[in-house]
């Protein structure tokens, strides 16, 4: 705390804060005895990122404020032992999930009293290739709010966990404990550690959900495709708005996207409960409405289920306008090309 208002009130670069802090070892001996150099360094990057993105004038941070400090590059190990080893500290036992790799940073935490070590590696990327093999079959999921989702393979899940929903009777009086305690007292401290850890509750049953459910879809398909949904524009109805962010729509796609499945394409989610999806006659329906009649074609089918089979359809029609290799343009096509926009400018100014 004390470094980190040290440096607010030093109109100094990110560079000459690092510089300074050797001077100021020298006149506090404890911060060389207690802090380690890349922690404190981290210090001083918080406080130029700050600088950056603030658009008034940066406050002094209090004791409570921090929960969090980090070892970049050097200062820890993770050892066979599962123990964490932190300079100027010493080594701590840790529940270790799984062994990581090229660990480039740590980042020691504390939530609602619990301490948390989160390790940041550095991986290789995949390498995009316009050549894909599919082993496993593809699949399209429609996302809803009665049930969770509903997929091309006529794979339901029924529960939609709805965990916020479920707690709002404790939170509201976990709040009213909070709103009648004297500010400043124990006592709302500790209504406020209660609320907390409710929150953090509900937060932790709703990752286990989308985590497991996630890594089926992940483990059972190469490819997936999902509806591109703008939840915030969703959310304006404000009957359906806290169902909606309950289901956590977002965070399950980004767990498909960024680290699970092999490959994830979104759709345009225009008409896909409406159209059939046997003969692409547009059946119009209320929300009410669950099962989907074609009187065109005759075909009934659950609602959700002609939804995931028209995404299905969708993201394959899609793929098939991607361009499947490349090549050279030779000098005939560059010169029928430019001759073509000449033509074109031409016209436009005539």
């Amino acid at each position: 705390m004390g470094v980190h208002n040290y440096f607010l009130d030093k109109n100094m670069s990110e560079y000459d804060m690092n510089y300074a802090l050797t001077e100021l070892k020298e006149q506090h001996p404890w911060l060389r005895k207690y802090y380690h150099s890349k922690m404190l360094q981290m210090v001083t990057h918080q406080v130029a990122a700050a600088r950056k993105t603030a658009t008034g004038k940066l406050k002094y941070r209090k004791d409570s404020d921090f929960n969090s400090f980090t070892y970049n590059q050097s200062g820890f190990k993770i050892e066979e032992d599962g123990k964490l080893y932190l300079s100027k500290i010493g080594r701590i036992r840790i529940v270790l999930h799984r062994q990581p790799v090229n660990v480039k940073q740590v980042t020691v935490c504390r939530k609602n009293g619990k301490w948390y070590a989160d390790v940041a590696c550095e991986t290789l990327r995949r390498s995009f290739s316009t050549i894909i093999r599919y082993v496993k079959p593809p699949v399209g999921i429609d996302v809803g709010i009665t049930k969770f989702c509903h997929d091309s393979d006529n794979h339901v899940v029924e529960d939609n966990p709805q965990f916020l929903t479920k707690m709002l009777k404790p939170l509201r009086k976990a709040h009213r404990r909070v709103s009648r305690r004297q500010i400043g007292s124990n006592n709302r401290e500790k209504a406020k550690h209660m609320l907390a850890r409710l929150y953090e509750r509900i937060h932790n049953k709703r990752h286990d959900f989308l985590h497991k459910k996630s890594a089926y879809y992940a483990s059972h398909y190469d490819l997936i495709f999902l509806e591109r949904l703008k939840v915030l524009n969703l959310t304006k109805n404000h009957r359906l708005a806290r169902k909606i962010l309950d289901a956590s729509w977002s965070a399950f796609k980004n767990m498909l996207l960024q680290y699970k499945a092999n490959r994830v394409v979104e759709v345009e989610p225009a008409h896909t409960s409406i159209n059939c999806s046997r003969c692409g006659y547009p059946v119009p329906k209320s929300l009410a409405v669950r099962t989907h009649v074609c009187t065109e074609c005759g075909a009934v089918l659950d609602r959700d289920y002609n939804a995931s089979l028209n995404i299905l359809k969708r993201g394959l029609e899609s793929l098939m306008m991607l361009p499947v290799e490349r090549r050279e343009v030779t000098p005939v096509e560059i010169a029928m090309q430019s001759r073509k926009q000449e033509e074109a400018h031409v016209l436009r100014r005539g």
